[in-house]
């Protein structure tokens, strides 16, 4: 598994776990480093839980004297050069010895609590020596800042836990330490799931730092105390509302003393590959009471069958490394079936499920490969959990929870199971929002679903009930996963009885030959033949159904991908189909298993199939792929008779490829605003939206000047014009400026994290069935007001992988860009010349377009100003139509010149030649022109494709109505570089090698834009 190195504790907590890290650099490795670290933390730890924990109040005496100066805050006050000698020759070795000191002041017998973690403490500092690489110019600062720590913090989270992230950022600590740690919402999610109890045996066989296992103690100890010490005021403030209720609806009454002693002994434990790491396991059991004596170290898979015994544990939480190196080449101890086994995951869940007693119960995470692996072992593994446990659960991780330096993580899953009886039906939620913002930096944000997770999980799930259907939500029948395609079964059983067949036969006819010749010298009689004969064939029959069953059981995957296995018809569909579903239901009558349903369709005459068809679950991805087989080959004149048959064809081909989910629950809208006015020297950062460009910079202005409310606007939020929406204005922001602002008019809003990617919006948004959904939903048929409840119940295409599309979008609509800033930025190379003359000395005829009215469609196309532009390309995709034949004066001739007389400033005067066949006309803002032969029209198309003439051709029109007009008159005054005919022939020759290979690149990216509308248009399809 991926190492986190995701920081979810406070930033303070952060910086100062950083910085002690950058001044112990000189000490060595990221390891050793944490070895200082954690025996600093410990010293001040014993000394906060010395002065405030009441169990040690008699300890308190041993401290007086000499012995006063031995505490850590004592540190702080020595001079730099003093401190580490100090750590070394007087504060270590008292502490290696603390048990003798503390007897030397106890009244009686120590408690065995104090005893246990004052052992732990001798263990922790009988080795201990600060190295002089830990230099003592720094050792004043880094006192300072482990005394600078919350006490918090060292008391209710796991610190050390964070120290380690702190290692692990750094080059090679990942590999050096070696550790998996699980966040704590995570953890703490997992133990509410498990729910454990006084009377639990708790274990995790890959501890850790014991994170899962101080957690459910404290979940445990939570439940009498009710005094919101757990989860904690670092916990996400909702998942701590939810803890809260929960103690408060589920009291747990003060248990005996002999309760809590078991406990303490034996409820809680676990066991730790590595040394260091069990240290600080050991030392946060020892942080809250607990026995750190119930922390192993070694190797638990080889531990089981003797440490860890079969069927002894109540309650399991744990987060196994994927992929780890075994210290074993086999485990016959944890899987005889499978010793040998690579995968770690793989024996550690067996490992699980053979340590539960009848019962008991597991909360596990696993990589989102585990769910479809096809090793063997692996769908033996599945299977039973299916068939000897009850699967209650498989809660599907954002990826984003375990995420290093290097980049994403594994995509994870928990699987929550009790030992015993088999799987009915089993439970999928799907968590994208698990209440903190992506990245290595993660935030608490609103709607965490953990939430609800664990709100049905208790209500519904624990309960044996299926909750309530969701996109989030939804159970599969266990009978889905393992059941088997029909088709398969069929094709196995004929590939491997031809096979078995050929075998035996062969086998058969070496028998009979050696029979044969033992008949012939009288050692075997013809009867005796024939009876050997026919004892072969039985054994051959025998050998062939075996043969079968093995493959049939090994093609069997038991897969946990169960969204797979579920259809994506949706409710109306489903509905429909109900309506004209056969009436006897096939799921309650055992019999009637998915294979004999199958045979009896392929088998059943045609008046038949319409009963036994409908009678198949639409809502199962294989059955509904069954019947589609089956209607596929239906007749028409068979539909015609059964027209019901029609009617699940139609429902079938309806399906629609990704699901429609209206985003209301996936955008929040952005009510954040602020009077500029209120901060008159404030310099604020005003956003537009247009048509355009989406979100922009308007400008900059101090509040002073700003009189109305705005919005604040973060980054990957988008803006809105209700008012002209419908032509384009809106976009995402991706500024991120100090006080940027937006309108008041405007909308904003943001979308769900983890659930919808704000880029994937941003490409849907600019889909037609964004703006036909825009303008169906007009208000008063006048003006524009598209309002956010609208927007809520647009219905898009939800797909799982929305960055690696987004990523593809952005790589296709770039090359696009990058290849029409190349066409953009060319023009043709005009020579120099003295002799210049106007336009109009060489035109022969001019004649303005025609202003009919243009189809889509008709007899004769018809020439516009958006199928030229200005370097005289021509883009024939777009063409307009009339049905009346234009006079032969209007018919377009190979080698005119087109000229667009109005358009905007920048665009009037574009001028193209028809340099191809075309049997139509021209519409009226184009004028043809032609001319003598002193001019070649395709010298003069390039003359004004040059950047100069673009400039003069604006310079020469006239603005009219927000356009720029250019008339024939004004056009033919126009004076430009003249040279004889043929030399205008050569410069056009010149230029027209570098024109084509302006085409090709133009084409490429018209193809990638093409391709990028095609991606998009593709999620719309059914």
């Amino acid at each position: 598994m991926g190492r986190s190195t995701v920081h979810y504790a406070d930033n303070e907590t952060n910086n100062i776990l950083k910085r002690l890290h950058n001044k112990l650099r000189p000490a060595g490795t990221p390891v050793q480093r944490v070895e200082y670290i954690i025996e600093l933390l410990l010293l001040r730890i014993f000394e906060v839980k010395l002065t405030q924990d009441p169990e040690f109040a008699q300890l308190r005496s041993a401290f007086n004297g000499d012995n006063e100066k031995l505490l850590f805050s004592e540190l702080a006050g020595l001079p730099n050069e003093q401190i580490l000698p100090t750590l070394n020759q007087k504060f270590f070795p008292f502490y290696a010895r603390i048990l003798s000191e503390a007897r030397m002041v106890w009244k009686g017998n120590l408690s065995t609590k104090v005893q246990d973690q004052l052992v732990l403490i001798e263990e922790v500092f009988s080795n201990s020596n600060f190295s002089n690489n830990v230099t003592s110019g720094n050792m004043a600062e880094i006192i300072g800042l482990v005394a600078e720590l919350d006490k918090d913090r060292l008391l209710k989270t796991d610190l050390l836990g964070d120290a380690i992230e702190s290692a692990l950022s750094e080059t090679g600590g990942t590999k050096d330490i070696g550790l998996h740690r699980t966040p704590d919402h995570i953890r703490q999610f997992m133990v509410g799931l498990a729910a454990p109890t006084f009377a639990d045996q708790i274990f995790d066989p890959t501890v850790g730092t014991g994170g899962f296992m101080f957690d459910s103690f404290e979940y445990v100890m939570q439940g009498v105390s009710q005094d919101g010490h757990w989860p904690g005021a670092k916990s996400h403030p909702e998942l701590a509302a939810w803890f809260k209720d929960w103690f408060a609806k589920h009291p747990v009454p003060m248990p005996s003393i002999e309760t809590t002693t078991d406990f303490y002994r034996t409820g809680v434990g676990g066991i730790e590959y590595l040394g260091m790491v069990r240290k600080m396991a050991a030392i946060n059991f020892y942080v809250r009471g607990l026995n750190p004596g119930n922390i192993q170290q070694g190797d638990a898979l080889e531990k089981f069958g003797m440490e860890i015994l079969p069927k002894s544990k109540t309650v399991i939480l744990a987060n196994p490394p994927f992929g780890a190196e075994r210290d074993k080449e086999s485990y016959p101890n944890v899987w005889s079936e499978y010793p040998t086994e690579s995968e770690t995951t793989i024996l550690f869940v067996k490992l699980m499920l053979e340590s539960l007693k009848p019962g008991g119960r597991c909360a596990v995470i696993v990589s989102e490969g585990f769910l479809t692996w096809d090793q063997n072992s692996a769908r033996a593994l599945r299977r039973a959990l299916l068939d000897e446990c009850d699967l209650k659960a498989v809660i599907s991780l954002p990826q984003g929870v375990f995420v290093s330096k290097g980049g994403q993580g594994p995509k994870t899953s928990i699987l929550c199971f009790d030992k015993g009886g088999h799987t009915r039906n089993v439970w999928f939620y799907k968590v994208t929002n698990d209440g903190y913002t992506m990245g290595t930096n993660r935030k608490p944000v609103p709607g965490c679903q953990l939430i609800e997770a664990l709100a049905l999980f208790h209500r519904f799930v624990r309960e044996g009930k299926e909750p309530p259907e969701t996109r989030h939500s939804f159970c599969i029948p266990a009978d889905w996963i393992k059941v088997l395609d029909p088709r398969v079964k069929d094709k196995i059983r004929d590939e491997t009885r031809a096979e078995m067949s050929a075998r035996a036969a062969e086998e058969k006819a070496k028998l009979a030959e050696k029979l044969d010749a033992q008949v012939a010298t009288k050692k075997l009689t013809a009867t005796e033949r024939k009876d050997r004969l026919a004892q072969h064939d039985e054994l051959w029959r025998s050998k062939t159904e075996n043969a079968v069953a093995q493959k049939i059981e090994r093609a069997h995957l038991y897969s946990f991908n169960l969204a797979n296995h579920r259809s994506n018809l949706a409710s109306a569909q489903l509905a429909a189909w109900k309506d004209f579903a056969a009436t006897y239901i096939r799921e309650s009558d055992p019999s009637k298993t998915l294979e004999k349903q199958y045979h009896a369709i392929a088998a059943a005459m045609p008046d038949d199939l319409d009963e036994l068809i409908s009678g198949l679950d639409p809502r199962h991805t294989l059955e509904l792929d069954i019947a589609r087989q089956f209607l596929t080959g239906i007749s028409d004149m068979l539909f015609t008779k059964h027209p019901h048959l029609r009617t699940l064809q139609e429902i079938i081909a309806s399906q629609q490829r990704l699901p429609r989910v209206p985003l209301r629950g996936l955008i929040r809208l952005n009510t954040d605003t602020v009077s500029p006015s209120d901060f008159p020297d404030t310099r604020f950062r005003v956003l537009g939206v247009n048509n355009e460009t989406g979100v922009f910079l308007n400008g900059t202005l101090p509040g002073a000047e700003i009189k109305q409310r705005y919005y604040r606007v973060k980054p990957g939020e988008f803006c809105y014009n209700p008012y002209r929406i419908n032509v384009g204005s809106i976009g995402l922001n991706e500024f991120d400026y100090d006080n940027q602002i937006t309108s008041g008019a405007y909308v904003v809003f943001g979308t769900s994290e983890g659930e919808l990617h704000p880029k994937f919006l941003g490409a849907l948004f600019k889909t037609p069935q964004f703006l036909a959904y825009v303008n169906e939903k007009a208000s008063g048929g006048v003006r524009m007001n598209f309002k956010f409840e609208h927007l809520e119940d647009w219905e898009i295409p939800l797909m799982e992988r929305q960055k690696e599309l987004v990523a593809e979008l952005e790589r296709l609509n770039s090359f696009a860009d990058a290849t029409f800033a190349v066409a953009k930025n060319w023009e043709t190379r005009i020579p120099t010349t003295e002799d210049s003359r106007e336009i109009g000395d060489f035109v022969s005829e001019s004649l303005y377009g025609i202003a009919d009215k243009l189809a889509d469609s008709g007899l004769y196309p018809v020439l516009r100003m958006n199928n030229l532009d200005e370097r005289g390309f021509w883009h024939l995709d777009d063409l307009k139509f009339i049905d009346d034949e234009p006079s032969e004066e209007r018919r377009i001739q190979h080698g005119d010149l087109i000229f667009n007389r109005t358009n905007s400033i920048d665009l009037v005067g574009k001028a193209a030649v028809v340099d191809f066949d075309f049997s139509g006309t021209w519409a009226g803002y184009l004028v043809r022109l032609r001319f003598n032969n002193e001019l070649n029209p395709l010298y003069l198309r390039d003359v004004l494709s040059t950047r100069r003439f673009r400039q003069i051709l604006s310079a020469a029109a006239k603005p009219a109505g927000g356009q720029a007009n250019l008339n024939v008159e004004e056009f033919s005054k126009i004076s430009i570089p003249y040279f004889s005919p043929q030399r205008q022939a050569a410069i056009v020759a010149a230029n027209e090698k570098e024109r084509l290979a302006i085409q090709q690149i133009v084409k490429m990216g018209d193809d990638a834009r093409l391709s990028a509308n095609q991606l998009l248009q593709s999620l719309w399809e059914k």
